[in-house]
């Protein structure tokens, strides 16, 4: 008895002296998770970097960020949202941080220059549409489609204005409500009749890589206000600026991504796709949100239009260029309320652009009008790529 005793305690210290080396090794070939440290985390960070699930640099430390977003990977992989970077996750993280870069290599230097992919299917159906636009991308038929036209070239239409941000969503070939909303926003960027129906103009327009010039004349200002806003810089006051590419649209946190990069006086492009109009703000303080004042008169005119012409605390989901020169989504009103800065922009006030926050800590903090702008953006980044944004 003493003999077995003897050898179960024996037996019992080996393995405990094993356990740490098996576990080691069993950890390191099949799963990162938080806490992890080395090579493989950098090299899983970078991926993750390279698709705009992170932000930042890979440092090789598994920690809350990257969690996050090995999660929202997931989510839009269609895998379970553990945060845990098993086999699974990191084969097909790999595989379409792959297909990114292949994809980054080949798209003009304007779409190379925009940004890191965006995190869902659509940022990928995005960044094709970019790269293949042409002035043959109807091949030559420029016969008119509308409501309830449905095939290849309604396929087509749909991809372009996806890759543009007027569409979210995949393209289907059915020309519905949706895609007929999405043609108008387009026409109204570009100064054409904004009927919904995609005949011969619109459709050239498309073609000319989708900036908002057109037969109107207004190309010269948009294409200047696009290369300064890629370069970081805002556009000349009153120029109109074309909406971000799909793929070029990240989501950002204001705490941990947008506050910490901005300064006081900086510039914000602001874009709102249903008008088609843009204006610069000037960053005028910033605490729970960013307080910001149209930086001229012309700014003032153009943020009005895309309100209706009418001065209101309801909110608008808008894209909005960082003076980083990428582009996120926000939420913005036109009332100018309390202090301002600049004089002379008829404003008479500042405004308030809301970012992406935890929804539980916007409802300790601004439990009303902070928790409504916060629904503004989870309803359009919904829209815009799918995917439910979690707490």
């Amino acid at each position: 008895m003493k003999r077995f005793q003897k050898w179960s305690s024996l037996a019992l210290a080996a393995a405990l002296a094993l356990s740490p080396v098996l576990s080691a090794r069993a950890y390191k070939a099949d799963t990162l998770r938080s806490g992890s440290r080395g090579e493989a985390v950098k090299q899983m960070q970078q991926a993750l970097i390279s698709l705009g699930y992170l932000g930042g640099t890979a440092d090789g430390i598994f920690g809350t960020h990257t969690e996050n977003a090995v999660k929202k990977f997931q989510r839009a992989s269609r895998l379970t949202a553990d945060g845990l970077a098993g086999s699974k996750t990191l084969e097909l993280l790999y595989q379409k941080a792959g297909k990114s870069s292949a994809s980054s290599s080949s798209a003009s230097s304007s779409t190379s220059s925009s940004g890191t992919a965006n995190q869902t299917s659509t940022a990928s159906t995005a960044s094709s549409a970019s790269s293949s636009a042409s002035s043959s991308l109807f091949g030559g038929d420029y016969a008119t489609l509308r409501m309830g036209s449905t095939g290849s070239r309604v396929k087509t239409l749909q991809s372009r204005l996806i890759s543009l941000g007027y569409l979210s969503g995949s393209a289907d070939g059915k020309f519905g409500k949706l895609t007929k909303q999405a043609v108008i926003g387009f026409q109204k960027a570009s100064g054409l009749t904004a009927d919904g129906l995609a005949g011969k103009k619109t459709l050239q327009a498309l073609e000319k890589n989708g900036s908002s010039a057109s037969s109107s004349g207004t190309g010269s200002s948009a294409s200047s206000a696009s290369s300064s806003a890629s370069s970081g810089s805002a556009p000349s006051s009153g120029a109109t600026a074309s909406g971000p590419s799909g793929a070029s649209v990240k989501l950002l946190h204001w705490y941990n991504d947008i506050k910490p990069t901005l300064r006081n006086g900086q510039t914000l492009l602001i874009y709102e796709p249903s008008s088609g109009q843009s204006w610069n703000l000037r960053i005028y303080s910033s605490g729970r949100h960013c307080d910001a004042e149209p930086k001229t008169k012309e700014d003032t005119a153009s943020m009005l239009k895309a309100f209706g012409g009418e001065k209101t605390w309801s909110q608008k989901a808008v894209y909005v260029k960082l003076p980083s020169g990428v582009w996120t989504i926000g939420s913005t009103h036109d009332n100018p309320h309390d202090s301002q800065s600049i004089k002379d922009n008829d404003f008479g006030g500042h405004l308030c652009v809301h970012f992406l926050r935890t929804m539980s800590e916007a409802e300790e903090n601004d439990p009303k009008y902070g928790v409504s702008n916060q629904n503004t953006i989870r309803a359009f980044w919904k829209r815009l790529t799918g995917e439910t944004i979690a707490d």
